[in-house]
């Protein structure tokens, strides 16, 4: 009989073994299975007779009783257990690290100007910026970005976007202008993911949005205070 080993579980096999007599070298061996595991996910392994399964700990339990063991402050032990865990958290196959945000509103919604509902000039512009970790669920945003994202409230296709972000970090002291010009399919999303590094970001979004019927939208500036 077959049975599907997780890489949880694994960790925390070797975390339970008894503590007496422990030396580097079965660490480091014991470690070393534990990349195979991850490198995988999850291995068929035949049933072990009379064996019994552990319990799963709680999330994030298992590095903490690797670092309880005796030896695991060496260096060494120390540099293997970093790898592990720089591979678990990047994922097995090269992903990005998964996670789920929420997109965080600028301060208003930026007065628009040359298009509107209908047939008025005056309308708004709703504005946003998401933080990362964010997948597998669309958009992909890697920590330490900001996927900056901008509508006016006008009914038409847009054709070309002249948006812009102004940022600045205030943990980094690091800032730029990104345009707003990332496209699907041909089209403007007007929406871009600006690498802003990790920490609290001002930013100041406004321009124009041209759509295909020749109406101009001009969005006056709009600002607002994200975390990265």
């Amino acid at each position: 009989m077959m049975q599907f080993t997780s890489v949880g579980f694994m960790i925390v096999d070797f975390a339970h073994q008894p503590r007496s007599n422990m030396r580097l070298p079965q660490i480091v061996r014991r470690l070393s299975v534990a990349v195979v595991s991850l490198a995988a996910l999850a291995l068929p392994l035949a049933g072990q007779a009379g064996a019994s399964p552990a319990a799963a700990d709680p999330p994030g339990s298992a590095p903490a009783a690797l670092l309880a063991e005796p030896g695991m402050q060496s260096p060494e032990a120390l540099a293997v257990l970093q790898g592990i865990l720089g591979a678990a958290a990047f994922g097995p196959l090269g992903l990005p690290e998964l996670g789920v945000t929420t997109p965080q509103d600028f301060m208003y919604p930026a007065p628009t100007l040359g298009c509107g509902i209908g047939e008025s000039p005056v309308t708004v512009t709703v504005a946003s910026a998401q933080s990362g970790p964010n997948f597998p669920i669309p958009p992909f945003i890697e920590r330490g970005q900001l996927r900056f994202q901008a509508i006016p409230a006008h009914v038409d296709l847009p054709k070309q976007s002249g948006l812009n972000v102004i940022w600045f970090n205030t943990t980094t002291f690091k800032g730029g202008m990104e345009p707003l010009n990332d496209a699907l399919l041909g089209m403007p999303t007007m929406s871009k993911t600006v690498a802003t590094g990790a920490g609290t970001v001002l930013a100041a979004l406004y321009g124009d949005v041209t759509y295909q019927s020749g109406k101009t939208c001009f969005a006056l500036p709009t600002v607002g205070t994200f975390t990265a």
